[in-house]
């Protein structure tokens, strides 16, 4: 069988590579013939490649929905339309495989699923300090306090602080910090061309230094990757243009990750 995850993110990568050529083309219309071939190709690449392999994964009203903007680039590649059909038609192409690549890793929880009631893990095993661990405890806490209290934004944006703060004790429990700053997923600073001072590491780099590093599996760095995603929907300009509300559910499952990633990351022993 295939991966539907890693179908929907080709698909991501190719619908962004039309964006690109559509945001170098000038003019109204879009009339060149090798333009239209490659906008017409990606059209057909989801209709012939993909459509069928991710269907069962990602069920049939989000197949039809991502259907609408592939036909219509395939139907205006036809004819010299106009260059806004095109891009209107991609980005909501992208914006609906991203949801399609979410829901194909991690199915949404049922309703009947109970809320966690999970407590705290000893943070001790990876952080020391007493006084981190009591703050690490107050965030898990209020993490499923929001989660109660149906506010899936706020219990998504605190998950994301949370496994911010546990991926920079991981890396500080190593005595020899070079080898996060040897990784390939190491980020640099795009001026002195060197690596970035860990203070100046965001989210992203941590989760795939961490995956690098076999800190965390392959799936746990999937779906850590989408909750940071969707934790950059606290701007609410984001969510305007995106058109993605968080709902309870989402949160629900991103919770069930983060514990996850949490008894990961404190159980593991040694430094690597």
């Amino acid at each position: 069988m295939g991966d539907p995850y890693a179908d929907l993110d080709d698909l991501v990568r190719e619908i962004d590579r039309a964006l690109h050529l559509l945001k170098k083309i000038k003019g109204a219309q879009i009339r060149n013939a090798e333009h239209r071939d490659f906008l017409r190709a990606t059209a057909l690449g989801w209709f012939h490649r993909r459509r069928s392999d991710v269907a069962q994964d990602i069920g049939t009203d989000l197949v039809e929905q991502i259907d609408i903007p592939y036909r219509t680039i395939l139907n205006a590649a036809d004819k010299h339309s106009s260059k806004n059909t095109y891009v209107e038609s991609a980005k909501l192409a992208k914006q609906t495989l991203i949801e399609a690549r979410s829901r194909a890793l991690i199915p949404a929880p049922t309703p009947m699923v109970p809320r966690t009631v999970d407590s705290a893990p000893n943070f001790a095993p990876l952080v020391p300090d007493p006084s981190m661990q009591s703050i690490l405890q107050r965030r898990w806490d209020e993490c499923k306090r929001c989660i109660d209290a149906g506010a899936p934004l706020a219990a998504t944006v605190m998950m994301g602080g949370l496994l911010e703060a546990l991926l920079v004790a991981r890396a500080n429990k190593l005595s020899d910090k070079s080898k996060l700053f040897k990784a390939a997923a190491t980020p640099i600073d795009p001026k002195t061309k060197k690596p970035l001072d860990l203070r100046q590491w965001m989210l992203g780099p941590y989760i795939d230094v961490g995956h690098e590093l076999k800190w965390i599996s392959s799936s746990a760095k999937q779906v850590a990757v989408i909750l940071r995603d969707y934790r950059n929907y606290i701007h609410p300009e984001k969510e305007r243009s995106h058109g993605i509300a968080l709902s309870p559910d989402d949160a629900a499952m991103f919770w069930e990750v983060t514990k996850s990633l949490t008894r990961e990351l404190v159980a593991m022993k040694g430094e690597t």
